[in-house]
């Protein structure tokens, strides 16, 4: 019985340990890119390709107020807070009510709207350029950030839908039922009810829509062609082309596009992969 004992404990350890070792090489694999950008981000040419992974002699901040201020990344930055901003919020608005509409109510059309929804997470982007292209070009909408926010929200919109009906789904109905008897209408029971209950899944797809404005080039590259209008992936695009050669201005611009995503993401991690998981549990 010992030696059964001990034999268990040995392949709990050896298992345990190869999982760890296998976590901290991905990783070690995953920040080196990060690591290598941030040292970088303060360092002359010469460093980053002579040390590229050792502490600068002087640190060069000015690298930061450089990309800023010369390379327009604070008018990118700020155009990209507002696209994004405005594509969250029209998105948790839309997607809530739809799902609130398809989870709580019995309509005959419900299992046909969700595999629709469901068909829309399938398409390809990259397979509706040309008729959406046409569109915008049809309807005079270049260099429009309405329109952009509005394509933001059409490709964003049946990932938010399903993942906030999901969750809304497992909403017990009495408190529903509750709010009916008190003289609730169904606008004040999802105003009041539904949407404070379903803060973990809004939570989620907010931050995966935000992440996905945030770091979209595509459409902005397409529809968007005056400077004062583009978002910060696409300056950055344009930075790189026109400051190649200054490598750790190159670096902080980087660094300047990274650091708002990854704060959010930290910051309701929590809450993203608690809306992810509640759906999965009925009432």
């Amino acid at each position: 019985m010992k030696n059964k004992v001990k034999k268990e404990r040995k392949k709990i350890t050896v298992g345990t340990v190869v999982m760890y070792l296998f976590l901290i090489a991905n990783a070690v694999m995953f920040a080196m890119p990060m690591v290598f950008t941030l040292l970088s981000s303060v360092k002359t040419k010469v460093e980053i390709f002579s040390k590229p992974f050792a502490l600068p002699e002087v640190f060069q901040w000015k690298n930061y107020v450089d990309a800023w201020n010369g390379a327009n990344m604070g008018q990118y930055f700020m155009n990209s807070i507002i696209q994004a901003g405005a594509t969250v919020i029209v998105l948790a608005i839309v997607a809530s009510m739809a799902a609130f509409m398809l989870s709580r109510f019995d309509f005959k059309i419900n299992g046909f709207l969700s595999v629709f929804f469901m068909v829309g997470m399938m398409i390809p982007v990259h397979t509706v350029l040309v008729p959406v292209s046409y569109i915008i070009g049809a309807l005079n909408l270049k260099n429009n950030i309405p329109a952009l926010i509005m394509i933001y929200v059409a490709f964003n919109l049946p990932f938010s839908i399903i993942v906030t009906s999901n969750f809304m789904k497992g909403v017990n109905k009495s408190l529903e039922e509750a709010a009916l008897i008190d003289g609730a209408t169904y606008f004040q029971i999802y105003r009041k009810v539904m949407l404070p209950l379903s803060v973990p899944a809004l939570s989620t797809i907010s931050i995966f829509n935000f992440l996905g404005a945030w770091n979209n080039i595509l459409f902005p590259l397409l529809f968007i062609n005056d400077k004062k209008l583009k978002p910060i992936a696409l300056g950055l695009l344009n930075f790189n082309g026109e400051r190649g050669s200054e490598h750790g201005l190159l670096m902080a611009a980087i660094v300047i596009t990274v650091v708002v995503p990854l704060v959010l993401y930290l910051l309701f991690q929590e809450k993203v992969e608690s809306g992810l998981s509640a759906g999965a549990v009925k009432e």
